[in-house]
Parts: structure tokens; C-alpha cells; sequence
């Protein structure tokens, strides 16, 4: 695959929040369409804050994590530039840049990852 048809791949032609399936879906400028459950997306959040409690969640497993858990409502979306899209979560979150080839690389369809893999990943 040549670099221009890499980036291709990696440009949404739409974007849809379905708040009531719980469902982030994409439809890539290549054709392939990826669904991502919000659930998921909020549990691999890339911020800084989120990236270091499960960096400490895997170091310390008996670690308890205080108050309630993340909330994979979302509240609003937006479009950072033209590579990545930011939710605010209804729990108040809203720091996480999901970047459009990270997201392409993580697609639960099983012809490229056979479910989602446990972190978003980096391409």
C-alpha cells in the first residue's frame, strides 16, 4: 500500500455518535467502515491522565480505583484538525484526542483486528 493510499484509509468521510447503541461509527474515504463501542473508547481514553492509570492499574493490580467509574456516555464530539476527533464524556472528560490513524489501526471489524484490541493502537 503506497502512502498516499495509507492516508486515504486513515480520512473519515463521516462520523456518527449513536448515544442509544452506544456505538462510534466511521466510514473511511477507502470504503471500510469501522464501529467502535463508546464503552471501549472511553476505557482506552489517550489523555495523559488515563494513559498513567492503567500504566499504574497493570503495575499495582491489587490498586483500587476510587470513586465511580469512567462514563462512556458522550456529551459532545468534535473535530481536532483533520486527523482526530475529541469527546466529552458525560462524566466530565473530555482531554482524549483520538486520532484518526490510531483509530483506523484499532478497528474491532474481524477482517483487521478480530475484536478490539485492549488499547487504542499507534500507527
Amino acid at each position: 500500500m503506497s502512502l498516499a493510499q495509507t492516508r486515504e484509509a486513515c480520512q473519515p468521510t463521516d462520523l456518527t455518535v449513536d448515544t442509544s447503541a452506544g456505538e462510534f461509527t466511521v466510514e473511511w474515504a477507502d470504503g471500510h467502515r469501522s464501529v467502535y463501542r463508546l464503552a471501549w473508547m472511553r476505557s482506552v481514553c489517550p489523555c495523559a491522565s488515563c494513559r498513567e492509570d492503567r500504566r499504574q492499574a497493570e503495575e499495582d493490580p491489587m490498586r483500587l480505583a476510587v470513586g465511580p467509574p469512567p462514563d462512556p456516555k458522550v456529551d459532545s464530539a468534535e473535530l481536532v484538525g483533520n486527523y482526530a476527533v475529541r469527546f466529552t464524556w458525560a462524566d466530565g472528560h473530555g482531554n482524549g484526542i483520538y486520532g484518526f490513524s490510531s483509530l483506523r489501526a484499532s478497528c474491532p471489524c474481524p477482517a483487521c483486528n478480530q475484536g478490539e484490541p485492549d488499547d487504542l493502537l499507534c500507527s
